[in-house]
């Protein structure tokens, strides 16, 4: 098995056992504006679809539902993890239209004018050659097939991740580490004239690129669970990678201090800033 992003595959296959425990939290911030994504490929029963970055197969699932019956969904995923909770899922909810591959989708040969139509929920910006991976993708898409993804505009527009980094940075002193331009991350593609360079190089036309602001809204009895979520994923989980006990608990404060400083009317509500694309192979 050939991995062109060999240290991903080794971040994400870390990352997955937290992901897994926490995927119900992550739902309610992600769901939204996957679902935008989603309805814009305008499936239809009998279809082939591709999930790029299907993590642990929610996604994948509910594309199966949209191509039922006769259709066909192959999730791919760089970590084995993620595609073993994916595959327990399927099991569990009785869904056999679903297949699911490890594989790094820069690389993988996944066929030729294999899918009618390619799909991803914030799986696509980890990728060390992005042009390469997404002409990689269109290859196996039929002449006119859809592309539909979400990722995430920059961290500013997204206080669900700005406000605990900043937290953590009163503790550490330190800042969350950030990706440099280019690189792999969950910033990668929030740039829109990159997004639009990236996929005209690798093929794509009728490429569209719109903005959506949504919110994730906590209750305050959540705002525990929020923090420690918070520092078990992304920028702030990499800040407290090497911390003793004692920072933890005075990062894990700080967090909650800031949640309880937006309370309002009993609720936290943090902005989340997306882009939804969509193509043309």
């Amino acid at each position: 098995m050939i991995f062109a992003n060999a240290e991903q595959a080794e971040f994400w296959s870390q990352l997955a056992s937290a992901w897994i425990e926490l995927e119900d939290l992550l739902e309610e911030i992600s769901s939204r504006p996957g679902q935008l994504a989603m309805d814009r490929l305008g499936l239809r029963s009998g279809e082939r679809v591709v999930d790029l970055g299907c993590g642990t197969g929610v996604t994948t699932l509910d594309l199966a539902s949209r191509v039922a019956p006769g259709g066909q969904v192959v999730g791919v995923d760089i970590a084995s993890g993620m595609l073993a909770r994916a595959r327990a899922r399927a099991a569990t909810s009785g869904v056999a239209n679903v297949e699911f591959l490890h594989a790094d989708l820069q690389v993988h040969d996944l066929g030729s004018a294999r899918f009618d139509a390619a799909y991803s929920r914030f799986g696509v910006m980890f990728f060390a050659d992005p042009t390469a991976a997404f002409a990689n993708i269109r290859i196996s898409l039929r002449e006119g097939a859809a592309l539909s993804f979400v990722a995430w505009q920059s961290v500013f527009e997204n206080e669900w991740m700005l406000l605990p980094g900043a937290a953590v940075t009163e503790v550490t002193g330190s800042a969350p580490p950030m990706a440099g331009p280019g690189e792999p991350g969950r910033f990668s593609l929030a740039e829109p004239d990159r997004v639009s360079a990236i996929l005209d190089a690798a093929g794509f036309t009728s490429i569209v690129i719109t903005p959506h602001a949504d919110q994730a809204v906590f209750g305050e009895d959540q705002i525990p669970e929020v923090a420690s979520a918070s520092m078990r994923v992304g920028g702030v989980r990499a800040m407290l990678q090497d911390a003793d006990d004692a920072t933890r608990q005075r990062a894990r404060e700080a967090i909650e201090e800031a949640l309880r400083s937006r309370l309002d009317d009993g609720q936290v509500r943090l902005s989340v800033g997306v882009w939804l694309v969509s193509a043309r192979a």
